[in-house]
């Protein structure tokens, strides 16, 4: 009950620092001072001198500055290490007891310390200024900032023209996050040039390209022969690939030719920089392959797998408007038990019953003339 009336006490602001401890499994006020000068000018001067070796206590110290619930306080652990581990244990465990005693809406800061050099004055200013930080990059993040290292220093060594005349948006800081990376191109690799020129002679009929990301260039792969149902077991499943497929089909009783492209990425088992450098060099291999060998790529794809490439998918993919008139002209299927009935049945009246109308017969058979 004492401790509870001078934390009472303390919370009006008459107080400038506490130390509590822990005697005989109850916690108890140790010493307290009351404000001298600023809190600033106050802390080192009444706050080192309760940091005891060996032996572990709470630190309650108040700021000038106030909010809703009145003044604000630093909850501060002492923790050395030399301190036996027991008393450890028992101070974690009634940290938040006493949190929730003082009443933790006057808590602005909390810290934790094992040497003096954590909780002086430098200390807490160190704790204040990565507490305004951003948060830690994450493994994605990290992986997009060693991409904008190696795109920097590209530039700087002039290595590779593959920096696009538009811009590249990779920017980082203590109040940035990753961008997306954009206009990288890697310049094709003479393999991969010639198997082009073959393409668009239609003397081969596919081909699988791969970035090298240390020679950062677009190499060949290779350009098996390959027919439609066997493109599916074409697809890597656990790398990304570029391919570009002659697709032979009949299309309106004429046999055709079309110009597939399929980018390829299995997932996340791909590396964050793989999956950025693909995505990033993508639009500009179509461009080159478009305008400097003069491929008309009819149908621009992204899978994971090839499970579904069969030629019914491709069929509808490079020939979409077809396959949507036919679903749009469908004939409707009729009211159920329509043509079902006797061929004299007509129409339903408005009172749900059923009307016949009896055919004509001619006269003459009547007369058996018919």
């Amino acid at each position: 009950m004492e401790l509870k009336e001078f934390l009472a006490r303390a919370r009006g602001g008459a107080i400038r620092i506490m130390k509590i401890v822990i005697r005989n499994e109850e916690l108890v006020l140790d010493s307290y001072r009351e404000p001298a000068y600023s809190w600033d000018k106050d802390y080192d001067q009444f706050l080192l001198p309760l940091l005891t070796p060996q032996e572990p206590c709470y630190i309650l110290y108040r700021l000038d500055s106030q909010n809703a619930q009145g003044h604000e306080w630093i909850f501060i652990a002492w923790s050395p290490d030399q301190s036996p581990v027991r008393q450890k244990m028992v101070y974690a465990a009634t940290r938040a007891t006493l949190k929730k005693e003082f009443g933790g809406g006057h808590i602005k800061d909390e810290m934790f310390g094992t040497v003096e050099d954590d909780l002086c004055f430098q200390g807490y200013l160190r704790h204040m200024s990565s507490c305004c930080s951003p948060a830690p990059l994450t493994v994605a993040e990290q992986e997009l900032q060693r991409i904008r290292v190696t795109e920097v220093k590209i530039n700087n060594t002039n290595c590779l023209n593959m920096i696009s005349n538009t811009n590249v948006t990779m920017e980082f800081g203590l109040d940035k996050r990753a961008q997306t990376l954009q206009g990288l191109a890697f310049p094709l690799q003479e393999e991969a040039k010639r198997a082009l020129q073959q393409l668009k002679q239609r003397r081969i009929n596919y081909i699988q390209l791969r970035l090298d990301v240390e020679k950062e260039t677009i190499e060949l792969v290779h350009t098996k022969p390959t027919e439609t149902h066997e493109l599916p077991y074409r697809i890597p499943s656990d790398s990304p690939r570029y391919h570009f497929f002659i697709f032979k089909h009949s299309h309106q009783g004429q046999r055709q030719e079309a110009l597939v492209f399929i980018y390829s990425m299995p997932g996340y088992t791909c590396s964050i920089k793989e999956r950025m450098l693909y995505s990033s060099c993508k639009n500009r291999l179509l461009d080159e392959v478009e305008k400097d060998y003069q491929l008309e790529v009819t149908k621009k794809m992204e899978i994971d797998n090839g499970d579904g490439l069969t030629e019914d998918y491709l069929y509808e993919e490079v020939h979409p408007m077809e396959h949507a008139l036919k679903q749009a002209f469908a004939k409707p299927r009729g009211p159920g038990g329509r043509g079902a009935t006797n061929a004299s049945s007509r129409a339903l009246g408005k009172t749900g019953k059923k009307t016949f109308q009896m055919e004509k017969v001619d006269p003459r058979c009547k007369k058996g003339e018919c």
